[in-house]
């Protein structure tokens, strides 16, 4: 250790003698150290850190599909849940979840906009976290649901914020707009399921439900592998559709770990901007490397005369691997200052919003990572100088400082592999920023089927003793659109029962279709989405009419069915008919005979549930034909003045209930959202790719102006043989040549072959993109051969007769 220390004073002293090197070097590190902590902080938030319940690692969450192709909502049905119960399986417990939008009523009579999830028995149990207080019961599960309110379970927050932390809040009032109800208890403190839960309800399984409205989670017995768990599974999903063949056939379960199922598609981009951060990290390291290289060069008579004077070379390889590492450590200390602000940077820019990036910060994991980095970086940038100057005879030591021909040729080679090693990774790293830029220029450019801009959005809820029939509340609705149609500025004015990307509580229903003449083939049934909408919805949301016609106000109760289907409806079960004299009946698990209907018009397909999945069959029932409740309401407003307009709108409603809750969002902001991840990885991956041609410009320009400075003598002497600056210059310029196509053509192999991985993760992109591949090796191959310029034209304007004087 005294030795070690001795070491580290000494290189101390000596980096001071020259501080512009070690500031570079530091602020090399710190920019690659910084930026891979950060975005490792956000996996390790996102991806590494368990979820705060005991044996995460056995909670999955269900759903299901169809396995014949046709549409389904994913959900569960309550029989599906309850016979995963069976003790003989190796599944401790399965539970369901349904969430429903209501309005919450503060002790000042304000409305807020909510959302409750009703949750089977056992469902806190299942997640294994002690409840603060109270919870639901056994009792409350077996009693007779239509005698008896639904107890409510409220989230740490609300007790604290609503309550005030009372610890008598067991059994006190909870008011809704719909519904009154008592408080059973308080959920962990660290109960985050789903994501936001404030209000959960007791709801009882039908053992004879075979509607599919539910959310599922499981856990399996500990040691229980996922495939004799799925094995299981599929014999329960066998059973269900020996006995309920019209609800279960062609079904399976789809089970995937808890994790996975709250992070979505953030994870798998997460991987792969932090591979593109450990590829600028060793960017950087080279880029330090070289600067060692060169440095060492500079010093290898010291090195020679240490050798002379007897130290072991291994003496040597220490020395210069502890400077390594002292500029790794200031290089990582600064870097998790940049992490830091990074971090913050992130949160400012919405990355909060997103699965557990919440509470993202530096923690125990993140700060051994940053200690790796550290020893890592130190390693990397002092392993091959120490190398180059450990294999070195004394002789050789002593030519490297001189002015001979053969001088600094062993340096240069190594400069000139890590050269190449630094455009290889530039390429990679522009490349990847073009796939991640094309992935959400693709995603942006989808034809979603409707307009977002100038578009508002609120949600209606009819509740309360004023709205007890269907008459007062299509009075209501009617009354409500004609009001808002007359505001100054709405163009127009329509409601449906969800809003395209909106997800929510308002899930479309997935039914089986027969059309009128052809009886449903039991083992090939069709099925559609069923939507409502009501007069004006396609005009206010800007979805085209292709043929027919909208609703209307005389699609109203007592007149026959009419129904608007889309064009995938159209294109797969109208092929070869006439749209407008063919009717459809519609229900679940069987075909209601009293819901036959007419087609009326056919619209544009719309992308409902994400952007990247394909428009699926879908028909529309009129609002203006039954006594909708609860609906979302879409504004076209003419005026950019949105603030103007959104009071009046809620003075309008007010006038409908004023207990009713209004908050507007913006089309734009809904469809904004669904991109906020890849947007994230998009603009990270930007910022990472520009220092990427940053780092490796400042890396060629040294390796180049190094190569220059050795060959002054040789330049001077062609110059004075008669060469002209011009031929000094391509010459100078030839060698960069050299170096940038070599490494580019590394560069865009690696691209390829790591395209070839990302391309399966991001929307419709190939790793074979001549754009992307051909784009990124252009840029790179340019700032490279600019940064060559300058050192060329320095050397082509040397003065022979001053360079050759001393000789």
């Amino acid at each position: 250790m005294g030795t070690f220390f001795q070491d580290l004073r000494f290189a101390w002293r000596n980096l001071r003698r020259t501080p512009a090197f070690p500031l570079a070097a530091i602020a090399t590190l710190a920019l690659g150290i910084g930026a891979t902590t950060a975005i490792f902080s956000t996996v390790n938030a996102v991806i590494l850190r368990p979820l705060p319940y005991p044996h995460a690692e056995d909670l999955y969450s269900i759903r299901t599909t169809l396995t014949d192709g046709r549409v389904t909502s994913g959900l569960l049905s309550p029989v599906e849940i309850l016979r995963l119960n069976d003790p003989a399986l190796s599944i401790v417990h399965a539970v369901g979840l349904e969430p429903n939008d209501v309005t919450l009523l503060r002790d000042d009579g304000a409305p807020l906009r909510t959302q409750v999830y009703a949750v089977s028995e056992g469902f806190f149990e299942l997640f294994g976290l002690p409840m603060t207080l109270g919870g639901f019961t056994h009792e409350q599960y077996t009693q007779n649901p239509q005698n008896t309110s639904p107890a409510a379970i409220i989230s740490y927050q609300i007790w604290q914020d609503i309550f005030h932390g009372d610890p008598a809040v067991v059994g006190k009032p909870l008011r809704f707009a719909e519904i009154t109800t008592t408080v059973a208890g308080v959920a962990p403190r660290a109960f985050d399921t789903p994501h936001g839960a404030n209000f959960w309800f007791n709801l009882p399984l039908d053992p004879q439900g075979v509607n599919h409205n539910f959310e599922g989670f499981l856990r399996l017995r500990p040691g229980t592998t996922i495939e004799r768990a799925g094995s299981e599974m599929a014999g329960v999903m066998a059973g269900l559709a020996r006995d309920f063949p019209a609800s279960d056939n062609s079904r399976v379960y789809l089970v995937r770990p808890l994790a996975e199922f709250i992070v979505g598609d953030l994870g798998p981009i997460l991987i792969v901007v932090l591979s593109a951060t450990a590829l600028l990290l060793v960017l950087a390291c080279v880029n330090v490397t070289n600067l060692l290289l060169a440095r060492g060069a500079a010093r290898a008579r010291e090195m020679a005369v240490r050798v002379a004077l007897g130290a072991p070379r291994g003496r040597i390889v220490r020395q210069l691997l502890t400077e390594s590492l002292l500029l790794a450590t200031v290089g990582a200390a600064v870097g998790l200052a940049v992490g830091h602000a990074g971090i913050r940077a992130l949160l400012r820019i919405g990355a909060s919003k997103l699965p557990r990036l919440d509470t993202l910060t530096f923690d125990t994991n993140v700060l051994l990572f940053a200690l790796a980095a550290l020893f890592v970086s130190g390693v990397l940038v002092g392993f091959a100088p120490a190398l180059r100057l450990a294999a070195t005879d004394v002789k050789t030591l002593m030519n490297e400082s001189g002015r001979s021909a053969s001088g600094g040729r062993g340096t240069a080679r190594w400069l000139g592999v890590m050269t190449v090693a630094e455009i290889a990774l530039a390429v990679t790293l522009v490349a990847g920023a073009g796939w991640l830029i094309r992935s959400f220029a693709n995603l942006r450019t989808v034809d979603l089927g409707f307009a977002a801009d100038n578009r508002l959005l609120f949600d209606v809820a009819l509740q309360g003793s004023k709205f007890r029939d269907a008459a007062s509340v299509m009075a209501a609705n009617q009354d409500l659109l004609d009001r808002l149609h007359a505001l100054p500025g709405v163009a127009a004015v329509g409601a449906s029962s969800n809003f395209p990307l909106r997800g929510g509580s308002g899930q479309e229903n997935s039914l089986f279709v027969e059309l009128h003449g052809e009886p449903m083939d039991p083992a090939h049934p069709l099925n559609s989405r069923q939507r409502s909408a009501g007069p004006g919805f396609f005009d206010a949301m800007g979805i085209k009419l292709l043929a027919g016609r909208d609703f209307s106000a005389e699609d109203r109760q007592g007149t026959p069915a009419v129904t608007i289907v889309n064009r995938a409806f159209a294109r797969r079960y109208l092929t070869g008919k006439d749209p407008f004299k063919t009717q459809f009946s519609f229900g679940y698990p069987t075909i209601a005979p009293d819901t036959e209907s007419t087609i009326v018009g056919i619209v544009d397909d719309v992308r409902m549930r994400s952007i990247t999945v394909e428009p699926e069959p879908a028909f529309y029932t009129s609002q203006s034909q039954g006594p909708f409740r609860r609906y979302t309401m879409v504004v076209h407003s003419k005026v950019p003045d949105m603030a103007a307009l959104r009071s009046a709108i809620r003075d309008e409603v007010r006038k409908t209930d004023p207990q009713m809750a209004v908050e507007f969002e913006d089309a734009s902001d809904v469809v904004r959202a669904t991109l906020s991840r890849q947007e994230l990885g998009m603009m990270l991956m930007l910022l990472f790719g520009a220092a990427a041609i940053a780092l490796a410009a400042v890396g060629i320009y040294g390796v180049i102006a190094y190569a220059t400075s050795q060959r002054r003598g040789e330049v001077a002497t062609r110059l004075a043989l008669g060469a002209t600056s011009g031929n000094v210059f391509w010459l100078v310029l030839k060698q960069g040549q050299w170096l940038t196509m070599i490494g580019a053509g590394i560069g865009l192999l690696v691209a390829y072959l790591a395209g070839r991985v990302v391309a399966s993760r991001l929307y419709e992109v190939r790793a074979s993109d001549p754009a992307i591949l051909g784009g990124a090796t252009a840029l790179v191959v340019a700032i490279a051969l600019l940064a060559t310029i300058v050192p060329a034209y320095r050397a082509s304007r040397i003065d022979a007769s001053r360079v050759l004087r001393p000789d």
